[in-house]
């Protein structure tokens, strides 16, 4: 594998626990002041994972691209 590889899957992992964290923390405070979940943290949760998508979608495009140019 290459160094870049290594990067992409530590930033999506990354954006995923720190996901993962937000949500958690948000839900624990909602539950225990017995309020709704805050709306912002969901649309927060939908952007993020687009990004995340968009992130990996164009990177894994990227090295096919690359890849069909080597072989050339």
């Amino acid at each position: 594998m290459k160094f870049a590889d290594y990067i992409v899957g530590i930033l999506s992992l990354g954006i995923l626990l720190l996901l993962l964290v937000i949500i958690l923390g948000d839900y624990m405070v909602a539950m225990r002041t017995e309020r709704v979940l805050d709306p912002e943290i969901i649309t927060l949760m939908k952007m993020s994972i687009t990004g995340l998508i968009g992130i990996i979608g164009g990177y894994l495009g990227g090295k096919q691209s690359t890849k069909d140019v080597k072989d050339e």
